[in-house]
């Protein structure tokens, strides 16, 4: 690359990161975007939608809980991603790069189905979400009623490095600590230190979060993992999904290898 083009792509990255933030300045004008409510000051309810019906939220939730739904496939939604890798994870990057700057005190993290019947049969997300306890939460929970316990240790799992087409692993958890291995060499090693050995999770990619534990890190930095889910080539969109499913905990300043609180216990 020649000198003109470098500098060239050095503008153009500085011009689209000021016009994000002149972005999400705009957005935070508009002041508590989400509304008055009544569970609790400064809270509000993040869905990721692909297409289920959430009609049920402005139905159960609407003057109760403020909520708003982020969607990967409508993209004219009033909040969407263009990003399409990695399941919910994508959303919820979104909503953190497009709010960086006004974030609610407390965030629920959810998929936007309102129950679960496979995972859950009991699950009803509208009123279990009545049930939290907002302030109780010291920074990070768990919100998964799946009782799904993952628990992978990196050096017993993660035995090949090759590109995902040529490999044949059956083995979920080989596959899982390959991936996390992967995303934290790309993505994670520089903002969150070396890999940890052991990561033990509420599977499932809900979870309730404090503002502070998001703000410890960059808006540049969510914007790099939403880029990194859009184009990285070495794993699936469903495996890219997975990662985050791993290290959440990880990424708002829990402990891998300790099994996350759970809301509901």
């Amino acid at each position: 690359m020649g000198l003109r083009a470098a500098r060239l792509a050095v503008a153009l990255t500085v011009l689209c990161f000021l016009l994000q933030v002149e972005s999400s300045q705009t957005r935070c004008m508009e002041g508590r975007w989400w509304g008055p409510n009544s569970i609790g000051e400064d809270s509000l309810i993040v869905a990721a939608r692909y297409e289920e019906d959430v009609s049920w939220m402005a139905t159960h939730l609407q003057g109760i809980m403020p909520f708003v739904v982020y969607n990967t496939k409508d993209s004219s939604a009033t909040h969407y991603t263009s990003v399409h890798n990695g399941n919910e994870a994508a959303a919820y990057l979104q909503f953190i790069v497009d709010y960086y700057d006004c974030l609610p005190a407390y965030i629920a993290f959810i998929h936007a189905h309102r129950r679960d019947m496979k995972v859950a049969p009991d699950f009803d997300m509208d009123k279990d979400l009545q049930l939290v306890n907002w302030r109780s939460t010291a920074g990070f929970a768990s919100l998964n009623r799946s009782n799904l316990l993952w628990h992978i240790i990196i050096s017993q799992h993660s035995r090949h490095r090759q590109p995902q087409q040529q490999q044949q692993q059956t083995d979920y958890h080989k596959q899982a600590a390959r991936a996390v291995t992967v995303a934290w060499d790309q993505l994670f090693g520089a903002e969150l230190g070396p890999l940890p050995d052991e990561l033990y999770v509420n599977g499932g990619g809900q979870f309730l979060v404090r503002r502070e534990r998001v703000l410890a890190h960059s808006r540049q930095f969510y914007q790099d993992c939403l880029t990194w889910l859009d184009e990285s080539l070495d794993l699936s969109p469903w495996d890219k999904g997975m990662v985050f499913e791993y290290t959440w905990k990880s990424i708002f300043g829990e402990a891998a290898a300790v099994l996350d609180l759970n809301i509901w216990s």
